[in-house]
Order: C-alpha cells, then sequence, then structure tokens
C-alpha cells in the first residue's frame, strides 16, 4: 500500500470534517424541545409546563411561582419543603393533566 501523501491525507481530513459538520446540522433537535416522555415525574410534567415564565396561566412567574406554591404548601402542612418536592416527584401519572388531578 503506498504512503498518502500530504495532499490526500489532508483531503481526507477536510472530508471528514465537512462530513460531521453536515451529520450535525442535519441530526433533528426535536429531542432537545421535545415534552417530557410518560415515564416523566409529575414534577419533570409541571417544570415542562410552566416554563419559560409567562408561558402558563397556572403558574405566569414559573418555576419561581411553583417553588412559592411548594413553600405554602410544606407550611401548611408542617412538612420540609422537600417532603412536598419529594412527593410530587415519586408520581408518574403520564401527563400534566394526570398529574393535576392526583394532586388535588
Amino acid at each position: 500500500m503506498a504512503a498518502l501523501t500530504f495532499g490526500t491525507r489532508r483531503l481526507r481530513v477536510v472530508l471528514l470534517v465537512s462530513g460531521m459538520l453536515l451529520a450535525l446540522t442535519l441530526v433533528p433537535a426535536s429531542t432537545a424541545v421535545a415534552a417530557p416522555g410518560e415515564p416523566t415525574s409529575c414534577m419533570g410534567h409541571e417544570a415542562s409546563d410552566i416554563s419559560p415564565a409567562g408561558s402558563n396561566e397556572e403558574f405566569p412567574d414559573g418555576m419561581v411561582g411553583l417553588r412559592e406554591e411548594v413553600r405554602a404548601i410544606a407550611a401548611s402542612f408542617g412538612v420540609p419543603v422537600g417532603q412536598v418536592y419529594r412527593i410530587i416527584a415519586s408520581l408518574h401519572e403520564g401527563s400534566h393533566e394526570a398529574c393535576d388531578e392526583a394532586l388535588e
């Protein structure tokens, strides 16, 4: 097998890099902006549906509003805030609406 010349090696590197850049631009970004899937916890569904701030009427302040609501719930039951988050995160109801029903 003949040794590759500098020009041939350079051409291979350019083609390889170009192919990689082309592949990166053609890969759909849909997974980065997809809605949470069924195995997502209720905390994930809630966070996804209220972010960014202003995108949901239930919590117009986004996650800040949710945090304040969770603090109020924890205070009313006299439990640590983390315990409320743990309960919400342990539920896997399949959708935001189903999670809201389970938590009512």
